[in-house]
């Protein structure tokens, strides 16, 4: 690794002190990738970090060196604002910010820690608007894990911007030229953000559940705070942010199935308990008011009786005997009625004689009923 960085180290070097053009810089990019691999954060932070002859703004030859890799793919737009964000002037203006007053590293060309640009707002303006061409042309992001590393740094981007300007209110001590800066640089990173949460892939994100809920929360405070900021300077891109704060990332997320609580299941299991205990003597059943009817007498005796075939051709053909004896006889019928209408009798007389018509004395001393 220590090899590789070297190698890229003085490439880049040589590069600058040569002013090689970007398209000769193509060409030598492939070569040193292959013979000297390194990771895209690691490059970034190489080409972007301050120098020791200049700290003050980062070289335009460098800008153009940055888009090569962008367009190469040899690093993607997520690890390019990333690695801009951490040597980006808007860190320095933050109060209680530890890492601004921290010393310098060992020389091996990575950004040092706490060293920032003095006045990087131009730089950071112009990728913006670089950046946003990747993105509104669908070139960026490339899947839904780049979108969700996208969304992740547009929200470090915004809190920055809003804390530094907050502690710049407070403090009284942006010389004009940097207010104006500053505000450049707001409107293109509001074009920025407006590119990305607009975009395909991005929208498809906040829809599922790759983007975490602290995420989403994350992004709606962050443009919560950066739309009054941006009104200042673009209000048309104000509004568009606003609306998707409102009503788009509303409408995005996800639905979630609630799952019972252990509060919910605790009490479902006390009711259960509580009936289990009670046993069923306990139990309170209502009971159903007799009903003395001509089709209730009517079920009851056809359930008594039975079709038989006749010996003689004089009775009708549908008579009926009755059968299941000797558990039902004449006794058991009149043990029914008196128990089923106790002193109703006189009730029940009229429904016995609309029900059953007569009887028949057949052979074998048995009786035959037909019913109507």
């Amino acid at each position: 690794m220590s090899g590789s960085l070297s190698a890229w180290q003085n490439f880049l070097t040589r590069c600058i002190e040569s002013r090689l053009d970007p398209e000769t810089f193509t060409t030598y990019l492939s070569v040193l990738d292959t013979q000297a691999p390194l990771p895209p954060p690691r490059i970034v932070d190489l080409f972007l970090a301050p120098r020791e002859e200049s700290d003050y703004a980062l070289d335009p030859l460098v800008v153009q060196y940055i888009q090569v890799l962008l367009s190469s793919g040899q690093v993607n737009v997520p690890t390019a604002l990333r690695g801009l964000w951490k040597v980006s002037s808007f860190r320095d203006q933050l109060r209680g910010d530890a890492e601004a007053k921290e010393g310098e590293n060992d020389g091996t060309g990575k950004a040092k820690t706490g060293r920032r640009w003095k006045s990087s707002y131009t730089t950071e303006e112009t990728l913006f608007y670089r950046i946003t061409k990747y993105i509104s042309s669908g070139t960026s992001p490339r899947d839904i894990q780049e979108a969700v590393e996208l969304i992740a740094v547009c929200i470090q981007w915004m809190e920055t911007v809003v804390s530094a300007s907050r502690v710049g209110h407070e403090m009284l001590s942006l010389a004009p030229t940097h207010t104006a800066e500053m505000s450049a640089q707001h409107m293109a990173l509001g074009t920025l953000v407006i590119a990305a949460v607009e975009n395909a892939r991005v929208v498809h994100a906040l829809g599922t559940r790759a983007v975490p809920k602290p995420t989403r929360k994350n992004l709606g405070k962050a443009l919560e705070g950066f739309v009054p900021l941006l009104l200042q300077c673009s209000p048309q891109g104000a509004a568009r942010l606003e609306v998707f704060r409102t009503e788009t990332l509303v409408n995005l997320e996800p639905v979630e199935i609630k799952e019972p609580t252990a509060a919910a299941d605790k009490e479902i299991e006390d009711i259960l308990e509580d009936g289990l205990q009670l046993g069923v003597d306990s139990m309170v059943v209502e009971e159903m008011p007799v009903m003395n009817t001509r089709a209730g007498l009517y079920v009851y005796f056809n359930s008594l009786v039975g079709p038989i075939k006749l010996p003689s051709s004089k009775l009708s053909a549908d008579c009926k005997q009755l059968i299941a004896r000797p558990l039902i006889d004449d006794s058991a019928i009149f043990a029914y009625l008196h128990n089923r209408y106790q002193v109703a009798l006189h009730t029940a007389s009229p429904f016995l004689l609309l029900t059953v018509s007569g009887r028949y004395p057949v052979h074998h001393g048995r009786y035959y009923t037909c019913s109507l």
